[in-house]
């Protein structure tokens, strides 16, 4: 067994640190990203740029990340994942650091950064796939689901090193707007360059465990020989990914609207401590993933579990969307916002990362060797794709943002309704078998 080979537990913790701090550097860019817009918003540091004119940079930045988890996504089964993985780190980090210079000294028209972001989604696109299919390599069955829960509080807490960094640098330390983009963007490549060097795909040795754990592992038998890769476009007709690609849909819309918009949405009302507020989302978000996962995973009944936590998400969006009539509502920011983050973030990180890899393990996908980047790719791309539509939209209705993130939520539920009912029918197969038996 796997887990027999000496220094494996070491190897798997180390692999895990790597992919989880690697991800973290890309949320760091991104959250800064959308700490400084705000405030290029509010200060007028460029002209032009307008709230719509943001929702036009946050659509094509997310437009081209929907676009290339599609067309790049197979390749992530294709190839080395390291490969894959850095293909992307690298540039998005040298872009975050030109982006900064071209805003500190030139003049460039406001369309250059429409270029520019769309160059980032496009690198974007590569990390999370590559990652998930590095950790559905190293992790052991039995304890997958859990650990892919944490791995993806990855995502809250890189938000937070971004949100922490602007806060720090631009508020207490009163360092120009720039200056926290520069220092994720060089993180960033620091952490990439630790990576490149260091991770290892997949295991060393496969035992039959593994592979009779998951068609995902780097199988050495005579049996891999003439697999087949799965086409983005068949991963379409696995039992559940379709219906939860369009429920994940609407839950990435609410965590693209309120990641790159609430810095910007607390600006415009006036309201200060915005980078803390901020974390308190994500803090919530980060635990509420882990627990989601957990109970998942002891009760196999996700969408049952999911939906309720978003409709309970949704009274509290509901809530926060009342505040600005109240003075002095940071209180209240801070902690509904933790709740938005522990019932819409967990849900949303319990699908990004657990049931995506759960979905590529699927029995029917036996025939194939590697599934897990062109599956993750294909639920995170249309989920991109529908968060990008919603940046447009944004704007028309920044007076309501919450109330309008509580509609997709409800409606994210309605869709799992469909999973749920397939859950409980599964549990009564088995009853009707032993009363069959009986009966005979």
């Amino acid at each position: 067994m796997i887990n027999e080979i000496p220094g494996m537990k070491n190897q798997r913790i180390k692999q895990f640190a790597l992919c989880y701090t690697l991800y973290i550097m890309v949320h760091c860019c991104r959250s800064t990203w959308s700490y400084a817009s705000g405030l290029i918003i509010e200060q007028n540091k460029l002209e032009g740029f307008t709230p719509q004119f943001l929702g036009y940079v946050n659509f094509t930045f997310l437009l081209s990340m929907g676009v290339s988890y599609f067309l790049l996504g197979q390749l992530g089964d294709k190839i080395n994942p390291k490969l894959f993985v850095i293909i992307g780190t690298y540039p998005l980090s040298a872009l975050f650091i030109i982006l900064a210079l071209i805003f500190e000294f030139t003049t460039a028209p406001k369309e250059l950064y429409l270029v520019l972001l769309l160059l980032a989604g496009m690198f974007s696109s590569t990390a999370w796939p590559g990652l998930l299919s590095i950790m559905n390599a190293w992790m052991p069955k039995e304890q997958k689901g859990i650990i892919l829960g944490v791995f993806a509080s990855c995502i809250n807490v890189g938000n937070i090193a971004g949100f922490a960094n602007s806060g720090i640098t631009i508020e207490i330390c009163d360092l120009s707007i720039l200056t926290p983009i520069y220092i994720s963007g060089g993180l960033l490549f620091f952490m990439t360059i630790l990576f490149h060097i260091f991770i290892k795909p997949r295991p060393p040795i496969i035992s039959e465990h593994i592979i009779s754990d998951t068609s995902q592992e780097p199988q050495v038998s005579k049996e891999v020989v003439g697999v087949k890769k799965l086409k983005i476009w068949k991963a379409w007709l696995l039992p559940g990914v379709a219906i939860y690609a369009l429920a994940f849909g609407c839950i990435k819309a609410i965590s693209m609207i309120v990641g790159l918009w609430l810095p910007a949405y607390l600006d415009y009302l006036h309201v200060t401590y915005v980078a803390l507020i901020n974390i308190m989302l994500d803090l919530g978000a980060g635990f509420g993933g882990v627990i989601v996962c957990y109970l998942g995973v002891k009760y196999q009944k996700r969408a049952t579990i999911i939906v309720p936590l978003l409709w309970l998400g949704t009274i509290l969006m509901v809530a926060i969307n009342f505040l600005k009539d109240y003075d002095n509502p940071y209180g209240g920011y801070m902690a509904l916002n933790f709740g938005v983050g522990l019932f819409i973030g967990g849900c949303y990180n319990n699908v990004a990362a657990a049931i995506a890899v759960e979905l590529s393990n699927n029995k029917a996908l036996k025939k194939y060797k590697h599934a897990t980047s062109t599956v993750t790719s294909l639920i995170m791309g249309y989920g991109t794709l529908f968060g990008a539509l919603n940046q447009i939209i944004v704007p028309y209705v920044k007076d309501y943002l919450f109330l309008y993130c509580g509609i997709l939520a409800v409606v994210g539920g309605l869709l799992l309704i469909v999973v749920i009912i397939t859950e409980w029918k599964l549990d009564d197969e088995p009853e009707k078998l032993n009363k069959e038996i009986e009966m005979h």
